[in-house]
């Protein structure tokens, strides 16, 4: 069985992954279709160049997340499940633990083999010995980035484990936001921020950073740690000019997904868009392990950091309808946003840039 494919985005989880059989839809590859082979490194397209992940081992990393299981802990077996799954498409990759700043996989090809050992080298709860009453030197961290970028070409993303608490930099008396914008004016560059603050002041300092350009953004840890989905939608897409066999017979049913589509410049959810998302709000309400992923793109008019916004904007417009016709976690809504890439249609025409603009709807299955 053969089906049209708009933009996937594969998906290695080990919980068990439901997809929505629709043509022209975005869809969720499940991890049948991975293990017998359907889909394949050549469908897959990296949307950045180098990846960086900042660790911290701080005091505030010492806290309980849930019963029995500290925050750092936590933290390690989220790097190692993103590790597992993500694929090899010539990435740079870099790990880092910035309490303090060391080295654990300086910038290099990325490979997952290595890469995983090096997560076994970071500090965990009994090697870390007295880190629970180190400081967060977030600043530090974040500005000994500047010669790593400057190393590297092309677009990096730099995920940093954080709740949004620091002490100044020892040496300059910066804060973090103080030394993250010159990066972001310097290099192609976006920050994602996993999350685990606790209070407004810390909040507004992660929403700060992240405002610096359109492909930064805050995830909340919960989230993050219950959805791998979060830290692989921002690394790649697969091309949508190809198709895929899907065989598996797994499929969520009962409710329709079809693309969202949009005025030129335009935002706002369209009256015949209405029904499709009322059915997807209704079954997320009714499904409480099931989840939404939305993702935004535009058509190629226009200037690149506008058209992520753009993509950004439509696909939150999306979110903010589901949200208001249901009553369920906003987490179980994961937005990713792409701006003028990974065309349906061709840009020449009027009605071909009509398709372009669109968010694409997936449901997904999560077996805890």
């Amino acid at each position: 069985m053969r089906r049209p494919l708009a933009t996937y985005i594969a998906v290695w989880f080990v919980s068990t992954l439901l997809f929505v059989p629709s043509v022209g839809a975005f869809e969720i590859i499940t991890e049948d279709d991975i293990s017998q082979n359907i889909i394949t490194r050549e469908m897959l397209i990296a949307t950045t160049d180098n990846f960086i992940v900042l660790y911290d081992a701080s005091g505030s990393m010492a806290k309980e997340y849930k019963a029995g299981v500290q925050k750092l802990d936590a933290e390690l077996q989220i790097l190692k499940q993103q590790n597992a799954i993500l694929p090899e498409l010539g990435y740079n990759a870099g790990l880092y633990c910035f309490t303090p700043f060391k080295a654990y996989y300086e910038v290099q090809p990325y490979d997952r083999a290595a890469f995983g050992r090096a997560i076994d080298q970071l500090p965990n709860t009994e090697t870390a010995g007295g880190f629970a009453g180190q400081p967060t030197p977030l600043a530090e961290g974040i500005a000994a980035l500047d010669p790593i970028l400057a190393q590297l070409s092309g677009k990096t993303v730099v995920f940093i484990f954080t709740d949004g608490t620091y002490t100044y930099n020892r040496v300059t008396k910066q804060r973090p936001l103080d030394v993250a914008k010159p990066l972001v004016d310097k290099y192609n560059v976006c920050f994602y921020l996993i999350s685990s603050a606790s209070t407004p002041k810390a909040e507004k300092l992660l929403n700060d950073m992240a405002a610096y350009n359109e492909c930064s953004r805050v995830v909340s840890f919960d989230a993050f740690y219950k959805n791998p989905l979060w830290g692989q939608g921002v690394l790649f897409v697969v091309d949508s000019t190809v198709e895929v066999e899907t065989i598996t017979e797994r499929k969520v049913v009962g409710v329709e997904v079809n693309d969202i589509n949009f005025a030129f410049d335009q935002v706002a959810i369209q009256p015949g868009d209405h029904n499709n998302l009322r059915q997807v709000a209704d079954f997320l309400q009714n499904t409480p392990k099931a989840y939404a992923v939305l993702a935004g793109f535009t058509d190629s008019k226009g200037h690149p950091e506008y058209n992520l916004q753009l993509s950004r904007m439509r696909a939150q417009s999306a979110k903010n309808y589901l949200l208001e016709h249901s009553r369920i976690d906003p987490d179980r809504v994961v937005l990713l946003w792409y701006g003028a890439t990974n065309f349906i249609a061709d840009n020449d025409t009027p009605e071909g840039r009509a398709k372009n603009r669109r968010v694409e709807m997936a449901i997904g299955m999560l077996d805890e």
